[in-house]
């Protein structure tokens, strides 16, 4: 039986949970089997959508001798021509009852199809934790250009418009007057503007802000922000280039996103001496199928050296998820894949880290608790 420790684990150091895959991916593997391709794209070459289709025919003749059915493959050719061209990569996934999800990436990934028990979703995942959205800002006497970086989007730009008001006077009682008032305006243009900027976080879970302009301003706007906003702010001088500063942001948003990951080790490593956290491919997965595991840390190229049975959890409800959680069925599957699939019944959160040599296994986890959790079924991880 598990149980469960009353103490709470310290999340004051720990990053925001990144990208997790929606619930329409994961739920393809009710009826399995799963095909999951990766697909290059061309982004502004005129004859991309034709190299597409050619590496999608080969890909799929490949997918056919292992024996996927022609309507999985129909479905595949119908969002491989359907889909827009855009970005760096298509990730599409179909199952054998017509269903399918297809996601664009903004970062190259490796053309491959796979045909599995469940989705291959762990390229997704890598390419969507390396690309970190963030919100850039440009403030002036009257307001801010605000523009939201969001991986595998559009940029989206928004604009706060406040009145300039110029400090001048004739009398120095008239120039004080004046600029108390031009503060008071400022004021408010700063408190409209950290709206906006509260309102982009949110909505699209940034975790990086970074803002230029007017020196003063920006001392306005980093006073009237959150806590949790002033958190993620980098401040960037006098820049007023929307533009510019936003290719800076998507280099800095580069470095955030490894800087969470190796916060991410270091907490698990920090845990392991007092029971608060697991390493390795079995202690690993026995956490996160009981429900001990508060989030799941993967390392793609070494945790995929283990494969293990597919496990099946029930949807129906909680307790009977994590007891059905651990039942082996069917084909084996990439122990990223089965790690992803438990996360999703257990309300665990899954990232992934580029260098896992501090995992064993390539898998770690970060625990709710200490617990006694009993041993996993027979056919548990193993190597290929």
């Amino acid at each position: 039986m598990t149980t469960f420790t009353s103490r709470l684990p310290d999340r004051t150091t720990r990053p925001p949970a990144p990208w997790q895959p929606p619930t329409q991916v994961l739920e393809l593997a009710d009826a399995a089997p799963v095909a999951s391709v990766y697909l290059g794209t061309h982004h502004g070459v005129r004859d991309g959508a034709d190299r597409v289709l050619t590496r999608w025919q080969e890909m799929r003749r490949g997918l056919r001798d292992e024996g996927a059915p022609e309507s999985m493959l129909g479905t595949l050719d119908e969002c491989t021509r359907q889909a827009p061209v855009r970005g760096e990569t298509m990730a599409v996934f179909a199952c054998a009852d017509g269903r399918s999800h297809v996601e664009h990436l903004s970062r190259a990934v490796q053309d491959r199809a796979f045909l599995g028990p469940l989705p291959h979703v762990s390229p997704l995942l890598t390419a969507r934790h390396r690309a970190v959205p963030v919100v850039v800002v440009v403030t002036d006497r009257r307001g801010a250009d605000l523009l939201l970086v969001e991986p595998g989007a559009q940029d989206l730009a928004c604009q706060v418009v406040g009145e300039d008001l110029l400090i001048t006077g004739s009398t120095p009682d008239a120039l004080h007057r004046r600029l108390e008032r031009a503060e008071e305006r400022w004021t408010t243009n700063a408190r409209a503007i950290s709206e906006s900027v509260t309102w982009l976080v949110d909505c699209s879970r940034a975790r990086l802000v970074v803002a230029g302009g007017e020196a003063g301003t920006l001392q306005l706007l980093r006073g009237r922000l959150e806590p949790r906003i002033r958190a993620v702010l980098v401040t960037v001088g006098t820049s007023s280039d929307l533009r510019s500063l936003a290719a800076r942001a998507r280099i800095m948003a580069a470095d955030a996103a490894a800087l969470e990951e190796a916060a991410a080790v270091e907490e698990v490593s920090a845990g392991l001496a007092d029971g608060r956290a697991c390493v390795g491919a079995a202690p690993t997965l026995r956490a996160v199928v009981h429900g001990q595991a508060e989030e799941v840390l993967i390392a793609p190229n070494e945790a995929d050296r283990h494969w293990v049975r597919r496990l099946s959890p029930d949807v129906a409800d909680a307790p009977d998820r994590r007891r059905h959680a651990g039942s082996p069925t069917g084909r084996h599957a990439p122990l990223s894949d089965v790690l992803v699939r438990a996360a999703s019944s257990t309300s665990t959160v899954v990232r992934t880290i580029r260098d896992g040599r501090r995992l064993d296994g390539g898998a770690g986890a970060l625990l709710r608790g200490p617990a006694d959790a009993p041993p996993l079924p027979p056919g548990g991880p193993a190597p290929p």
